[in-house]
């Protein structure tokens, strides 16, 4: 074999590895699709079926999430959805921009303000691109591409994103809400809130209280730098 065919050979064998390890292309359309895919894989999953109650608390939750998607950078159909399940102390955010929050920690806001900023930390999850590189990621991981995303698991999407990334969506989360009108200091009450239920549990590990207290010290110099300002917060108007 000449060496011009063994080049060839080189060239074509190198263009195949790197099609094979280079990341899908994934427009906004594909990731609102296949969020929209995980979301309801998810409330089956969840038996979650729609009620009355929960179709008001629904639309209580996309009409907070609608003025924070006023202001954040990615225009894209931000869905929110509650999970009932009082156990669902948080939530969550998948790709596209859905959205779930459970029925246990909105039992311990006061405030729409406390809500406001909850929503604001898992629409960054969103608008820094962290679920879209997930999502990526688990489709090169599983082999898979757009048109056969729908063989991926939801419980890819449920783990956190990591210490800086849980910080950055807490910062631009916090900010996002006070843009909206919302203050800032509900985020560091609701904080607080789970520092003192955490010293009230036997087996709460001392790293996650110092977590914590990290993410209240960044939201105060947030305030402090961007001089935010800390309106009267509002009551939680769920039905």
């Amino acid at each position: 074999m000449n060496s011009f065919c063994i080049l060839a050979l080189v060239v074509l064998s190198s263009a195949s590895a790197l099609a094979q390890t280079s990341p899908p292309s994934l427009s906004d359309a594909d990731e609102i699709r296949i969020g929209g895919l995980l979301a309801a894989q998810f409330a089956k999953s969840e038996g979650m079926e729609s009620t009355p109650q929960t179709t008001k608390i629904d639309q209580y939750l996309q009409q907070v999430g609608d003025r924070l998607a006023q202001h954040a950078r990615r225009k894209i159909p931000y869905r929110f959805h509650f999970d009932p399940d009082p156990g669902f102390k948080s939530a969550f955010a998948l790709p596209g921009g859905q959205i779930f929050v459970g029925a246990g920690i909105l039992a311990m806001m006061d405030t729409e303000d406390q809500l406001a900023v909850v929503l604001g930390h898992e629409m960054e999850h969103v608008d820094l691109s962290q679920c879209r590189d997930r999502l990526i990621e688990e489709l090169q991981k599983q082999h898979l591409t757009t048109a056969t995303a729908d063989a991926l698991k939801v419980d890819s999407f449920l783990p956190g994103y990591g210490h800086d990334r849980e910080f950055a969506a807490d910062w631009s989360g916090v900010k996002l809400a006070a843009d909206s009108g919302y203050s800032p200091d509900a985020a560091v009450r609701l904080l607080n809130m789970y520092v003192i239920l955490g010293q009230q549990m036997t087996h709460t590990q001392t790293e996650a209280e110092k977590n914590l207290k990290d993410r209240i010290a960044q939201i105060q110099r947030l305030v402090a730098e961007e001089k935010l300002a800390t309106p009267k917060e509002r009551d939680l108007a769920l039905p």
